[in-house]
């Protein structure tokens, strides 16, 4: 075996590929036989390359031809060849796939054209038998151990802490541990996933008195109130009180959390000062403040604003119209509570605006998830709001969702004094129904 750097052009598809039902008779075909069986898998590998390149962990492995030829068969790689390929020209799987698929290469390509691979490096090998038990070990599990021995929940956030990435979880894990409340043995038990679940749940959050900022899960309260909750709730979890269809919808994760007592859970009457990292002592000082505080905000994520500054409607109801500008002035980091109680209002007051001018049959007593599907319908049909969008709002409305008006996020924004919005699940909930607003003053 040697390691040669091959031309992109010179490698050839496996026509004889195991992913492959059967045996393709040319290239062309073998091409477009791959792009068919993976579909967006392709597209979503070919994104990978233009973003990262080719991992150079694991290359591609190639056989000569049997005649003299600089060309090489792939034997392992044939995806990632296969994606090279379409991204120099998309052309070549025209009518195999389905047009928003080549689509999606077609400007994968534009971006990869400016700075394309030629060549990659390949493992050489002189006959296909050579390569045939690793490419078997490769792709048939864990082989008692020969093979890939695949990372569980655990390893996989473990690696992306040591790589500088906070695991929300493992950050409520170490705080436990930390304080002695949970032992190592004990924090193994832990299904990681389902705590994942139910930390991803702003009301949970609220009532465990936690909340996101920059990465750190934060708190306005005292560490023994806070662990409390914390600790519940990784017992009811470790000890398989509490399953993950038991948490599965956002509806059995407020379930969930509204069974537990409320001396098991902190008293979020109480704030004892600004948020502050989970793991830092009290009282918070005014550099831990800082820390919290994102250095730079990515595009359309950390705007200060509910509203991105280049979004613009023109409403023809003056109170609305009123409750828009003075949303489009609010910093929703400085007035979080104002922004949400506001952004409740101008929804609704924006749907029975709606409703009354169409005439629809949903009446102002329905519920918020009804007007919502009532509107998006009628914008749908009126060819206002495409299917995705229609599917965004359809979401929305779902009991389970964000902005269901059963017990809601945006219903405790109004009703619960306890409740305190955060600021980007404000922002990533207006993101979501922006197409659906514009479409409704449109």
């Amino acid at each position: 075996m040697e390691i040669v750097r091959i031309a992109i052009s010179n490698l050839l598809i496996d026509t004889n590929n195991p992913r492959l039902e059967e045996i393709q008779s040319n290239q062309q075909r073998a091409l477009c036989a791959i792009a068919a069986q993976q579909k967006s898998k392709l597209v979503v590998l070919a994104q990978d390359i233009v973003k990262h390149g080719i991992d150079p962990s694991n290359l591609p492995v190639v056989v000569p031809p049997l005649e003299d030829s600089e060309q090489y068969i792939v034997l392992e790689g044939n995806r990632r060849i296969a994606a090279l390929k379409i991204l120099e020209n998309p052309n070549l799987i025209v009518g195999s796939v389905d047009n928003s698929l080549t689509e999606r290469f077609r400007k994968l390509s534009e971006k990869y054209l400016h700075s394309p691979i030629n060549h990659v490096s390949c493992v050489v090998v002189d006959a296909k038998a050579k390569a045939n038990h690793w490419i078997y070990l490769r792709h048939t599990g864990e082989n008692k151990g020969a093979g890939i021995v695949r990372w569980g929940g655990a390893e996989t956030a473990r690696f992306r802490q040591r790589s500088g990435k906070k695991e929300t979880h493992l950050q409520v894990l170490d705080f436990l541990q930390n304080r002695g409340e949970i032992s190592t043995d004990d924090r193994k038990k832990v299904p990681v996933t389902s705590l994942k679940r139910l930390l991803s749940n702003p009301y949970v959050r609220t009532k465990l008195g936690i909340d996101f900022r920059a990465g750190d899960i934060v708190t306005r309260f005292d560490g023994n109130e806070v662990a409390k909750g914390l600790r519940r709730v990784v017992k009811d979890l470790s000890d398989g009180v509490v399953r993950t269809k038991d948490i599965y919808t956002r509806q059995n994760r407020i379930d969930y959390i509204d069974r537990i007592l409320p001396g098991d859970l902190p008293d979020i009457s109480k704030p004892v000062g600004n948020f502050r990292a989970l793991s830092a002592g009290l009282p918070p000082s005014s550099a831990i403040i800082k820390q919290l505080k994102p250095k730079g905000r990515p595009p359309g994520k950390q705007r200060p604003n509910l509203i991105p500054r280049g979004f613009a409607l023109s409403i023809g109801q003056d109170r609305i119209n009123e409750i828009y500008h003075e949303l489009r002035q609010l910093h929703v980091e400085k007035f979080p509570n104002a922004v949400s109680v506001l952004f409740r209002v101008f929804l609704e007051l924006s749907l029975d605006f709606y409703i009354d001018k169409h005439q629809l049959r949903t009446t102002q007593k329905d519920r918020l998830n009804k007007k919502l599907l009532d509107v998006a319908n009628d914008l749908k049909d009126k060819g206002k709001l495409d299917d995705q969008q229609f599917k965004v709002v359809q979401r929305a409305a779902q009991a389970d969702h964000f902005l269901a008006s059963t017990v809601t996020t945006m219903h405790q924004y109004v009703h619960n004094r306890y409740f305190f919005p955060a600021p980007s699940d404000l922002r990533a909930a207006w993101d979501s129904l922006q197409p659906f607003t514009q479409a409704m003053w449109s």
